[in-house]
């Protein structure tokens, strides 16, 4: 019986510190004696602010230290665990790619504090999956936590300062989220991905305030910014569009005037509808990814210019008959009696 409890127990245990994992690295140091530089192929197993920990072979129960400041360089080879993880990234497994990049956050997080360490990178993949996903709770609960100091790339870095925007998002705070769009926007030259995720949310935020003109425009910057690239995103923001001319009045005005003889194709409802109508088209091509297009919004496909049904002109009123002169005048072209 106590060998069946110690065995659970230490099953237990293994279970636990399943997740550990030691890095493959090769590290650049200065010999401390030669002062000589040398590159040696390690197994990291931990690391703090002034040393590392490491193993010379994968299964050695031995731990050797070197100092921090003897290290010049960390190089960390690609882990299983996270090429599994962006495999199914890349393939749009949001949903799965989170678990894996969970998994290998928590088997690397012993190495937090080293630059390049795929512990970090992975966590800011989970944060971005959540954000693909459009799961702003999620998002903001790991973010709250998550230690970006070591992540390396300027993009990613830049992109922690995005979520600020989606937050707003979040809280659905549209004139905050106005005004911080305008601002964040300006404050750098972003690149294409991250424009496009500020637009979006500013555009959500101009939707929101009863501006639809200004949000159709934003929205258009989204998916004309990063075309097809980011492509949750940009088929996010062409539905937006969608929605907000269908709802327009004076579009419902075009479509309810559409082939009559008081159709009007230079009214701002008829440029929309063709607006919507080009949209439409668009994602048949290449912003659907091979999606079918929402059943919402296949009524536009209707209102093509060559399935237009010709004007029936309106009969012209008959002419009305010559009026017979009156009993003791003359006819047309007689002379007239003298009194």
């Amino acid at each position: 019986m106590n060998k069946l409890i110690l065995g659970i127990i230490f099953l237990f245990v293994s279970v636990i510190r399943l997740p550990a994992a030691d890095a493959l690295s090769l590290i650049g140091y200065t010999e401390p004696v030669s002062k000589q530089d040398d590159i040696m192929k390690v197994w990291i197993t931990a690391a703090s602010s002034t040393q590392i920990e490491y193993k010379t072979t994968p299964q050695s129960l031995n731990r050797n230290r070197i100092k921090r400041s003897e290290v010049k360089s960390v190089y960390f080879f690609e882990p299983p665990i996270f090429k599994e993880a962006v495999e199914l990234y890349e393939s749009r497994d949001y949903r799965g790619a989170r678990e894996k990049f969970a998994a290998c956050k928590e088997a690397f997080d012993k190495l937090d504090n080293l630059k390049g360490n795929y512990g970090t990178l992975a966590g800011f993949y989970e944060l971005e999956t959540c954000r693909k996903m459009f799961d702003l709770e999620s998002l903001k609960k790991l973010l709250d936590v998550y230690q970006f100091g070591t992540l390396a790339r300027e993009h990613q870095r830049n992109q922690l300062e995005v979520y600020a925007v989606w937050d707003a998002v979040r809280t659905k705070s549209w004139s905050r989220l106005d005004a911080l769009a305008v601002e964040v926007l300006e404050k750098k030259k972003w690149v294409g991905e991250h424009v496009a995720q500020i637009k979006y949310c500013h555009g959500l935020a101009l939707e929101g305030l009863g501006r639809d003109t200004d949000a159709l425009i934003a929205f258009n910057g989204a998916f004309t910014a990063d075309y097809t690239a980011s492509e949750e995103l940009t088929q996010a923001a062409t539905l937006a569009c969608l929605r907000i001319i269908k709802a327009n009045e004076e579009v419902k005005l075009a479509i309810q005037l559409w082939g009559t003889e008081d159709e009007d194709p230079n009214s701002p409802g008829y440029f929309l509808l063709q607006e919507g109508l080009a949209m439409c088209d668009l994602w048949k091509k290449s912003l659907g990814s091979g999606k079918a297009l929402p059943s919402d919004y296949t009524f536009f496909l209707r209102y093509r210019e060559d399935n237009k049904p010709k004007v029936k002109a309106k009969p012209k009123p008959k002419a009305d008959a010559e009026e017979k002169p009156k009993e003791g005048e003359p006819k047309e072209g007689e002379p007239k009696e003298d009194g």
